[in-house]
């Protein structure tokens, strides 16, 4: 540490020294990770926002308030649900609901920024017609796989109320798209579905393996459907592309296909956790499904593409 005076010319002021602290490799480091993350989040925001008061709105809760947040000069407020009028596709746009609550905002730069590749570009053409989104949240994966599949009509099931108001906003912008409160399991029937109020994105069914991190202290009630009942008793068409995002039950949702799994050309399976991550890619070649590209986020947590054989 240097003491330098404060006029510059050799001589301090009285009572006033200025303490200058050599900067060290790991404040290097994260000054150019932070300049990083401020630099993609600012595309995020120029590519996204549909005016410059949207780019501004966009750059604001993407890329300053979690700073601000982390310093405590603002604070989120969850309750409280922004909307976006934001370009999704080259020609498109739509309004995108999130709550201010920091996750959804990371949720939504997850599926519209630059930073990940999430539609493996060697897998071969598709065109579905209808998309289950399964743990849908808040219909974020809907909203990008849309740009992608403009002619496919979407269903979203999401047990938490929570997340489910926010899901059937965005869903507005999907021509004929249904967002339902059930959870998709091996059969039909009720089960209870534990959730953390700090994290809305981690919740699951009761029995199925505990998160690495936090806990689960709420619970409620839900209805649980299997794909083959959606078909059979709901009077849902048949999906061609299943999404499948269910924080440890992705083996239970595999089950419930029955006689319905011929009609799914394309699964993506995210699975959470080692045994279920290695029950499922049992499973899948299996039941006629052919792994296309496995993307490890961490040993046991992947993205799995299959397409019917």
């Amino acid at each position: 540490m240097q003491l330098t005076p404060a006029n510059g010319r050799g001589k301090a002021r009285a009572g006033r020294v200025i303490l200058r602290v050599p900067m060290t490799n790991t404040s290097v480091r994260r000054l150019s990770e932070r300049a990083a993350w401020q630099k993609l989040m600012l595309g995020f925001a120029l590519r996204r926002g549909n005016s410059l008061r949207e780019r501004v709105r966009l750059f604001y809760h993407a890329g300053l308030k979690p700073s601000l947040v982390w310093r405590g000069w603002t604070r989120y407020s969850a309750e409280r649900i922004l909307c976006f009028s934001t370009k999704t596709a080259e020609h498109g746009s739509c309004r995108v609901h999130v709550r201010d609550n920091g996750l959804d905002m990371s949720t939504f730069v997850e599926f519209f920024s630059s930073r990940h590749v999430l539609i493996p570009p060697e897998l071969p053409p598709l065109d579905p017609e209808v998309i289950y989104d399964i743990g849908a949240n808040i219909g974020m994966a809907s909203l990008f796989y849309a740009t992608r599949y403009p002619k496919a009509r979407f269903y979203g099931f999401e047990p938490l109320p929570t997340n489910l108001e926010v899901c059937r906003l965005n869903y507005r912008s999907l021509p004929r798209a249904e967002a339902f409160p059930w959870a998709i399991g091996s059969r039909s029937g009720t089960a209870i579905f534990e959730f953390s109020e700090s994290d809305s994105r981690g919740g699951r069914l009761r029995d199925q393996p505990r998160p690495k991190e936090g806990s689960l202290k709420k619970e409620l009630e839900v209805p649980v459907f299997s794909i083959a009942d959606l078909v059979a008793q709901k009077r849902l068409p048949p999906p061609d592309f299943l999404k499948i995002d269910v924080e440890g039950a992705e083996l239970e949702v595999l089950k419930g296909m029955g006689e319905e799994a011929p009609h799914i050309r394309r699964l993506l399976v995210e699975t959470h956790g080692p045994a279920v991550d290695a029950a499922c890619r049992e499973w899948l070649p299996a039941h006629q499904f052919a792994i296309r590209h496995s993307h490890e986020a961490a040993p046991g947590y992947a993205a799995i593409w299959c397409d019917r054989v």
